[in-house]
Formats: C-alpha cells, sequence, structure tokens
C-alpha cells in the first residue's frame, strides 16, 4: 500500500495517524518544522509583496502533502506565512480576485 516496503512493521498494530504518515512517506518519524535561521527568513515567491516581513516562514519539502496540495512544484522553496496560506487554500500561489459588485 501507497508503494512502501512495509517488511519492516510486519506484525506491528498502528493507529490510522501512524498508518497514513507510513503510508505517505515511508516513516513513522515525525518531521518538525524548525524556525528557519535569520539569514534564511525571506519569501522566495516572486509575487509576494513583503518578503521579508513575518514572523513565520516555511521551507518547502519535496514530499509535503499538507491540506491535500502538490507542494513539489515549490520544494526548496521558503514562503512566508501568507503565501504559504494562499497555496494552502488554493494550490496557487496566484491571487484570488474578489468578486466585484457582489450583492450582500
Amino acid at each position: 500500500s501507497g508503494g512502501q516496503d512495509w517488511s519492516a512493521l510486519t506484525g506491528s498494530v498502528l493507529c490510522k495517524a501512524c498508518y497514513m504518515r507510513y503510508s505517505k512517506r515511508g516513516t513513522l518519524h515525525k518531521t518538525r518544522n524548525h524556525p528557519l535561521p535569520p539569514s534564511e527568513r525571506r519569501c522566495t515567491h516572486g509575487g509576494c509583496n513583503n518578503p521579508q516581513k513575518g514572523s513565520d516562514f516555511y521551507r518547502i519539502d519535496a514530499n509535503k502533502t499538507t491540506g491535500g496540495q502538490d507542494w513539489s512544484p515549490l520544494a526548496g522553496a521558503v514562503l512566508c506565512h501568507v503565501c504559504y496560506k494562499r497555496y494552502l487554500k488554493h494550490g496557487s500561489l496566484d491571487r484570488q480576485p474578489h468578486p466585484s459588485g457582489a450583492s450582500h
């Protein structure tokens, strides 16, 4: 399942979270986001309005699947919180147009 080698876990009982983690990444190891060093805290998205502003920056891993999105095109990129949330929600870094003339 998931294209992983499950032989190391033969006979093991996994909770759903561990099963999903192993099936997606082939490891039970949890990844933790560590703060980037100050020299790397710059959003690499060219369309970012404030690439150095903000307190949270995220380096994107090639195997990331958060939010059901395919993050592989952004592998290695550093995103500020605003750009990260935009991609998480829309699967794109393009700004979504606001509906004009929408009635309330």
